[in-house]
């Protein structure tokens, strides 16, 4: 019969869970930058408001990241159709929708440069900060690596 023994040195944890608010501070740090540098790169541009994340209300526990573009939530999860509430837009007052199109637009416009319509299906939600997210994820073991390396 083969007998191996395993014996774990419990000094070496010691030194780590000394270390741990120190570890744990710089790797939400580095977690807190990636997930701003993810998002900065997935948002959609038109204007280019959408991509100018940051952070607000930072705390030991926790990094909030925010963006000045109120309309985040569309281009991310969707309109009309394809959005939370899965309707057609229709105006709300007046016969048709009129808005002035973007690069991207592909249907007619107007002498005047709008686009009328009577009604719309929405746009389609692009998910970029769940694709963000998944992306900082995946790289969450690499970072806690090197924040151990650099604090030991």
């Amino acid at each position: 019969m083969v007998k191996v023994i395993i014996n774990v040195d419990d000094s070496a944890y010691k030194s780590v869970s000394e270390r741990l608010p120190q570890i744990k501070r710089r790797g939400l740090q580095l977690s807190g930058q990636e997930m701003l540098r993810n998002l900065s790169l997935n948002s959609p541009v038109d204007h280019g408001l959408l991509r100018q994340w940051f952070f607000a209300n930072t705390t030991p526990e926790e990094i909030e990241i925010r963006t000045p573009a109120q309309y985040a939530i569309f281009p991310n999860d969707g309109t009309g159709v394809y959005g939370p509430r899965g309707s057609v837009i229709k105006p709300k007052s007046g016969k048709v929708l009129a808005f002035k199109p973007g690069p991207k637009w592909k249907g007619p416009v107007s002498k005047d440069g709008y686009v009328y319509l009577k009604s719309s299906k929405g746009q389609k939600g692009q998910h970029f900060v769940e694709k963000s997210m998944k992306q900082t994820q995946a790289k969450l073991e690499d970072i806690f690596i090197k924040v151990i390396n650099e604090v030991s």
